[in-house]
C-alpha cells in the first residue's frame, strides 16, 4: 500500500473517531435535576500564589449558592511567597473562608497531600476542588450540585485558559479539545479522564475509595481519583459542558512551563485505560503520516490534503465544545492550535519516556 492509501485510510479512522466523540457529546446521561441543596466544601490547594489568589477567593465568595451552605478551605502547600498574607486578609473579610497549613508530607506528596488535608479540615457532603490561579463563575456550586442526581458520585467540568494572544489561545483550544473528549466519553459510557481545577465528588464516593490516602500516589491526583470512583461500579459520572460551570485558568506563561505541565500529564496518564490508548494511537499515526508525507515520500499535496481534512474535523469538534459553553470567539486561534497541535501530539511520547524526573511548582517528582 502506498503512501497515499496508508494516508487516507488513517485519516478515514481518525475522522470515525471524531464522529464518535460527535455522538457522544449528543447523549444526555444526566440532567441537571436535583433540587437539594447539601452543604458544599470548596477545596483550593495554593502554593505561591500570591497573584491569584485574591481573584479566585473573590470568585468562589460571589456564588448564587445560599452563603450559609458552603464554605471555602484554602490550603498553604507550604508557601514561599505572600500567598497566605493575601488568604488571610480576604478571610478577615469572608467568613466562610477558612485558611489551612498543609500537614508535613508522608506516603502523600505535594498538592495531593495539601488536597488530602483540607478534605479531612471540611465538613461538605459535597467536596468541589479549583486551583488558585482559576476563576469561576457565580453559578460554578449551584449548578454543579445540580447535576448530583442520586447516583452520581463524581461530576467534571470544563476549564478554558484566558487567551488574549496566540500562545494562550492555543493553549486554551488545547484543553477545550481535550476535554472536550473527556465529556464525550462519558456521553458513550466509557469515563477516562477529568481535570482537577473544575472537579466535584460526593464525600461518600471519596470515602468509598479510601480517599487520597487509599490510592497509589500519583503526580496528577484528579485522574488516579477520578479513575478510582468509577472502578468501584457504584457511582455514575457527569461531564456537563455548560457556560454555567465554566472555570477559567491561567495559560503556561513560557514554551518551558508548557513542556513541564504536558510531561506531567503524560506522566500521570501512563495507566490509562487501552480506549484512551488508542484515541492517542490513532492521533499520533494521523499527525506522524502528515509530516512523513513531505520529508519521506515527496508527497506534500497528499500530506496537506491530509492535514486539511483532519482540520475541518478538528474545527467541527471544537465548535460544538465551545458553542455549548458559548466561547466561539476562541476559535480565532485554531491555526496557531493546529501547528502546535500537530507538532506536540509527536513529541509527547518522547517527552514523557525520555525524561524521568517530573518537576512541576518547584518540586521534583
Amino acid at each position: 500500500m502506498n503512501y497515499e492509501s496508508l494516508l487516507a485510510v488513517i485519516t478515514l479512522l481518525y475522522l470515525t473517531q471524531v464522529g464518535l466523540f460527535f455522538y457522544g457529546l449528543r447523549i444526555r446521561r444526566n440532567s441537571a435535576s436535583n433540587t437539594a441543596q447539601p452543604p458544599v466544601s470548596v477545596i483550593v490547594a495554593a502554593r505561591n500564589e500570591e497573584h491569584s489568589i485574591a481573584e479566585c477567593l473573590a470568585s468562589l465568595c460571589h456564588q448564587s449558592y445560599p452563603r450559609e451552605r458552603y464554605e471555602v478551605v484554602v490550603v498553604d502547600d507550604h508557601s514561599e511567597d505572600s500567598t497566605r498574607e493575601v488568604v488571610m486578609n480576604v478571610a478577615a473579610r469572608e467568613e466562610r473562608i477558612k485558611l489551612i497549613q498543609s500537614v508535613p508530607e508522608s506516603s502523600l506528596r505535594g498538592k495531593t497531600n495539601a488536597l488530602a488535608t483540607g478534605i479531612r479540615e471540611s465538613i461538605g457532603e459535597i467536596v468541589m476542588i479549583t486551583d488558585a490561579d482559576c476563576t469561576v463563575p457565580p453559578t460554578w456550586i449551584e449548578e454543579t450540585v445540580r447535576r448530583y442526581e442520586s447516583r452520581v458520585g463524581i461530576v467534571g467540568g470544563m476549564t478554558l485558559q484566558s487567551a488574549s494572544d496566540w500562545f494562550g489561545g492555543m493553549q486554551s483550544l488545547d484543553w477545550a479539545y481535550l476535554l472536550g473528549i473527556a465529556s464525550a466519553a462519558v456521553g458513550l459510557g466509557n469515563p477516562l479522564s477529568t481535570i482537577g481545577n473544575n472537579l466535584s465528588f460526593r464525600r461518600e464516593a471519596y470515602n468509598q475509595v479510601g480517599g487520597y490516602e487509599g490510592i497509589p500516589f500519583s503526580i496528577t491526583e484528579d485522574y488516579s481519583l477520578f479513575q478510582a470512583i468509577v472502578r468501584t461500579g457504584t457511582w455514575n459520572v457527569a461531564y456537563p459542558l455548560d457556560h454555567a460551570l465554566l472555570v477559567i485558568s491561567k495559560p503556561c506563561k513560557s514554551w518551558g512551563e508548557l513542556v513541564r505541565q504536558k510531561h506531567r500529564w503524560g506522566k500521570g496518564g501512563l495507566d490509562m485505560k487501552l480506549s484512551g490508548f488508542l484515541i492517542m494511537a490513532i492521533g499520533f499515526t494521523q499527525h506522524l503520516m502528515i509530516l512523513a508525507g513531505p520529508l519521506l515520500y515527496g508527497a506534500v499535496s497528499a500530506a496537506l490534503t491530509g492535514w486539511f481534512v483532519k482540520a475541518v474535523g478538528d474545527y467541527a469538534f471544537l465548535h460544538a465544545v465551545l458553542r455549548r459553553v458559548r466561547r466561539l470567539d476562541q476559535l480565532k486561534y485554531f491555526l496557531a492550535f493546529q501547528i502546535y497541535y500537530l507538532l506536540y501530539v509527536l513529541a509527547l511520547p518522547f517527552i514523557v519516556f525520555f525524561r524521568r524526573r517530573v518537576v512541576w511548582k518547584g518540586r521534583s517528582y
